[in-house]
């Protein structure tokens, strides 16, 4: 049995981990709540803009093979290479489930669809991938970026990195409420992914096979998403992605200073019942020595 220094030290350390816990979990309720705001504010107005250049993208290439041009020779960007998958992931942890549920989604669609090339965000990704059947099928570059708002510089190098591919696909968690976070693979580049195609066979999903009238006409209007937006759109899915981490660090913080402080209540009363135990027989070994010099 343990007795009242051996609790005393580890009051004082569960204590002190109930205080850091407790730091922590407003550090992520901040943050929760800056980038929700930033995000939510945009998102329904980006997805509609997201959805809009996949329908005019579409379009696109359907008047391309009716008219006899050649798709490939009529180009907004100059990208050198085919497709690329852009793995979101982290740099700490104590995010929950969320980089795991992302990572088995990026592990199932590339089993079925490989890429091009495969570029990883976030030192969790690699070592996700570094353990994992991943290891010896795919090759992939790892570029890094905070897990804060603000590494302009490193985002930059990874936008310009992706720029070079015609396909950009953006493999994210996604905020729908505090404790439902998505797993997404979404392109930003216009493309519509394997999801999408399946579920634009559902009358009630949205159709991509629609027919526009553009003005003045169809290239300046895929120009313009071709040339202005795919950054725009990256971005938001950095600013998703970060929005769903700091959501689920902020529930698994709140989840372990929960048990932390049942743990400091049970340590409480084992230390008051030893602290009474011990005064007890510090009590009867002196009544004992009263008694024995009678």
């Amino acid at each position: 049995m343990k007795n009242s220094r051996i609790l005393k030290r580890e009051l004082n350390t569960v204590g002190s981990l109930n205080d850091l816990i407790s730091s922590l979990e407003e550090l992520s309720a901040m943050r929760y709540r800056k980038t929700k705001n930033s995000v939510l504010n945009t998102r329904e107005y980006l997805d509609e803009i997201n959805f809009l250049y996949k329908q005019v993208k579409n379009n696109y290439k359907r008047v391309v093979e009716t008219s006899g041009k050649d798709y490939k020779e009529v180009k907004f960007r100059q990208p050198s290479k085919g497709t690329v998958y852009v793995l979101l992931t982290a740099n700490g942890g104590l995010f929950g489930d969320v980089i795991g549920k992302n990572f088995s989604n990026f592990r199932n669609y590339v089993t079925r669809i490989p890429a091009d090339e495969i570029l990883v965000v976030g030192s969790v990704g690699q070592k996700l991938i570094e353990f994992s059947d991943l290891k010896d099928k795919i090759v992939y570059k790892y570029l890094p970026l905070s897990d804060s708002s603000g590494d302009r510089e490193n985002l930059d190098s990874i936008l310009r990195y992706c720029l070079e591919f015609k396909t950009i696909v953006i493999f994210y968690t996604k905020f729908v409420e505090i404790l439902n976070q998505k797993p997404m693979a979404d392109s930003v580049t216009g493309d519509i992914v394997f999801e999408e195609a399946m579920a634009s066979f559902d009358k009630d999903q949205p159709q991509f096979d629609r027919d526009f009238l553009f003005e003045p006409d169809i290239e300046k209007v895929l120009g313009l998403f071709e040339t202005q937006m795919i950054n725009t759109l990256f971005e938001q899915k950095i600013l998703e992605s970060g929005l769903s981490k700091f959501t689920s660090r902020m529930v698994a913080l709140d989840s372990a200073s929960q048990k932390i402080k049942e743990s400091l209540g049970k340590l409480k009363i084992d230390y008051q019942k030893v602290k009474h135990t011990e005064s007890n027989k510090k009590a009867n070994v002196q009544i004992s020595g009263v008694i024995s010099l009678l």
